[in-house]
């Protein structure tokens, strides 16, 4: 690539094209990753606390709801609890490696509880996961 003589009177300028470019594959990317916390931010709900917790493995995975009352949500529609088995099973047909992410509400009974992973149970779902937010005690260390 030949080299152009600048005229001494001529300043050399930096090229912006570059940085302009890493700036807006950074907001797109940023904007994304934005896009997809949303759906553990969708409903309030007063998630019980651990002292440690570990993330999901897998993909994206399914949010099962549970609230105080014993309603139940999945996908943000409310769910008749002896559906969930169906609709659980239509997701694993179309997605085999399927995760289910459970966010119980910390005053839900444990048997509330328990029918929701019989049910993951039931519909063939191996990756079952729960919610939990981590203690204040926990965040210092």
């Amino acid at each position: 690539m030949p080299l152009v003589r600048l005229d001494d009177e001529d300043e050399p300028a930096p090229n912006l094209a570059p940085m302009i470019d890493v700036v807006l594959v950074l907001t797109i990317f940023f904007m994304c990753v934005t896009k997809f916390s949303d759906d553990e931010r969708k409903f309030d709900l007063d998630l019980p606390q651990a002292g440690a917790a570990a993330s999901a493995a897998g993909g994206r995975p399914e949010i099962v709801e549970v609230v105080a009352s014993g309603g139940v949500r999945m996908g943000g529609e409310e769910v008749a609890p002896e559906a969930l088995v169906s609709r659980l099973s239509a997701a694993r047909e179309s997605n085999p490696d399927l995760a289910v992410m459970i966010r119980g509400e910390q005053a839900v009974p444990h048997g509330r509880m328990a029918e929701i992973y019989e049910a993951c149970r039931v519909a063939g779902v191996a990756n079952v996961a729960i919610a939990v937010q981590p203690r204040a005690d926990a965040r210092r260390k």
